[in-house]
């Protein structure tokens, strides 16, 4: 004959520490909803919540100031050359072994790439990004000692925040370099240093010298489109040899 328990399955407070309990082994921990939380609301009342980003004083919405004087920037090619690859220049993004401009003033044309290629130590643009660009060059009727070769960056540098750079003085900075060395045309390979220094892809001006805005050579590179591309904007933009 089968006996059947009667006996109270124990207290509210014992039933409800074992679901607790059997809700712990199953890696649940915490109170979960379906419907989204504001977690990270203010609290109107309390004396200690942040103030709302209105309400943050006028010294909070300040820009960075540019961490040197632009009227200290080196007056002659010779001087920035120098003044760029001195270790006591505090230059942003300078953490790593700095690699100097190349070619002469006054060139036909000035190439003007974001930063080194990673292999770079005294010549710069000496891998694949440097033969690209001799090839364009050479397409041109150019050779290199009629261009200027130059980086915005000093060092190699990963995902540099361009936006940030402007504001530390970058965009300064290369256009007192762009200026100094008075190519007759600059071309700029790089979206964000494009940005940075206030041109859109295509043909513009820096330092009142005509410019063309176009992709980085590591782009460039992989993708065959925008060579072409580049290529159709430089026979427009170039003059007729």
């Amino acid at each position: 004959m089968l006996g059947f328990d009667n006996s109270p399955a124990g207290s509210f407070a014992d039933q409800l520490a074992a679901i607790n309990a059997w809700w712990a082994d199953a890696g649940v921990d915490h109170l979960f909803d379906d419907e989204p939380q504001a977690l990270l609301r203010e609290k109107i009342d309390s004396p200690e919540a942040p103030p709302k980003a209105a309400e943050r004083t006028p010294e909070a919405q300040v820009a960075p100031v540019p961490s040197f004087d632009a009227s200290t920037l080196p007056s002659s090619l010779e001087a920035f050359a120098s003044w760029w690859l001195d270790p006591a220049t505090e230059l942003p993004l300078a953490h790593g072994n700095r690699v100097p401009a190349r070619g002469t003033r006054e060139a036909s044309l000035m190439v003007l790439v974001p930063m080194p290629e990673a292999g770079d130590s005294d010549r710069l643009l000496a891998g694949d990004h440097g033969q690209l660009i001799a090839n364009i060059l050479r397409a041109l009727g150019l050779t290199e000692d009629q261009a200027y070769f130059a980086s915005a960056l000093p060092c190699p540098t990963t995902m540099p925040d361009w936006p940030g750079l402007a504001r530390a003085g970058l965009n300064a900075i290369t256009e007192r370099h762009i200026a100094l060395a008075a190519p007759q045309r600059v071309l700029v390979l790089g979206d964000g240093m494009g940005q940075m220094l206030g041109l859109a892809q295509g043909p513009g001006q820096l330092a009142e010298i005509p410019a063309l805005a176009a992709r980085a050579p590591e782009h460039l590179l992989a993708h065959p489109r925008q060579r072409a591309r580049l290529w159709r904007a430089l026979l427009d933009w170039m003059p007729s040899q």
